[in-house]
């Protein structure tokens, strides 16, 4: 389906197929990323040894000393939360000597770069909430944070990541702990009043336009909501009856799938088919508009 990237803007992900020529890069990102599985073995281990751990890691997501962190970093076996480091090429930071660019051309090039990873990641997932960090430090620059509703969409979209490519370099996506991303943004940046420039360990986040963010916002409600009333429709079949009359027509006086007609459950049933069909008559079914633009 169509979306509405800029004409002359083509999605910048890959499948790790067509980057086949590159594949010693691509098994030493696999190699990281099983390195990351193995250490989560030993999150139980850091536990017992009453071992204190990062706190800075456990919030950001990210530590500027890494490795060499006198506490433990302990990765999460489970997460909504991913981590896709160094995503995002800034061109404030990237740009020449020479260049000279405006808050317009910033913000243009970090609208088309959300758009692009958004639509991607939310054909893996419903996608709660997105974030692009632009810290001049080397631990968070560049870092896209994306925060799936379910686990399971997290830990897919994880494996399927690992295997992909963006912009011509391969992406590095991992788990991560951090929950809340209003908790971990740098509040004194959104005001541009932070004085600690890269020294900063908070999320310095550059926010896509108000209106882009709505529609990507939007489409995605929509597909979700479609998706989400079609598997109603297919639990409701699965209890038989005629549950296809029913709905279409309003539900029955006699019962209809739910609670049956007569007996014990023959009012409250009705009832709650009624209401079943009431609550999902305000879901939008069609197809055409904001969505076939998006995906």
């Amino acid at each position: 389906m169509n979306c509405i990237r800029h004409s002359k803007y083509k999605s910048l992900f890959l499948p790790s197929n067509v980057m086949s020529h590159t594949s010693n890069s691509n098994n030493s990102k696999s190699n990281s990323s099983n390195s990351s599985n193995s250490s989560s073995n030993h999150n139980r281990r850091y536990e017992r040894e009453g071992l204190i751990t990062c706190q800075f890691y456990n919030k950001i997501g990210a530590c500027r000393h890494g490795e060499k962190c006198s506490k433990k970093h302990i990765k999460p076996t489970n997460s909504k939360t991913l981590i896709l480091a160094n995503l995002y090429q800034n061109p404030k930071l990237n740009k020449n000597e020479s260049d000279e660019l405006s808050q317009l051309q910033l913000q243009e090039s970090l609208d088309l770069f959300f758009q692009d990873v958004f639509i991607h990641l939310s054909q893996k997932g419903e996608v709660a909430s997105l974030v692009v960090c632009e810290n001049e430090n080397n631990h968070l620059n560049g870092n896209v944070y994306v925060r799936f509703y379910s686990e399971k969409d997290a830990q897919q979209a994880n494996q399927e990541l690992n295997q992909e490519w963006f912009n011509g370099r391969p992406v590095h996506s991992d788990l991560s702990p951090v929950y809340s991303f209003d908790e971990a943004r740098c509040r004194a940046y959104d005001t541009n009043s932070c004085e600690r420039g890269e020294m900063c360990n908070y999320m310095h986040l550059r926010l896509p336009t108000k209106s882009l963010l709505d529609k990507l916002t939007q489409g995605q409600e929509k597909k979700y909501a479609s998706k989400r009333l079609e598997r109603l429709k297919t639990e409701l079949r699965e209890l038989g009856g005629d549950y296809d009359a029913g709905f279409y027509n309003g539900g029955s006086s006699d019962g209809g799938v739910i609670g049956g007609d007569g007996g014990e459950g023959g009012e409250s049933g009705t009832t709650n088919n009624s209401s079943a069909i009431e609550s999902h008559k305000s879901v939008p079914t069609t197809t055409g508009s904001l969505l076939d633009q998006l995906f």
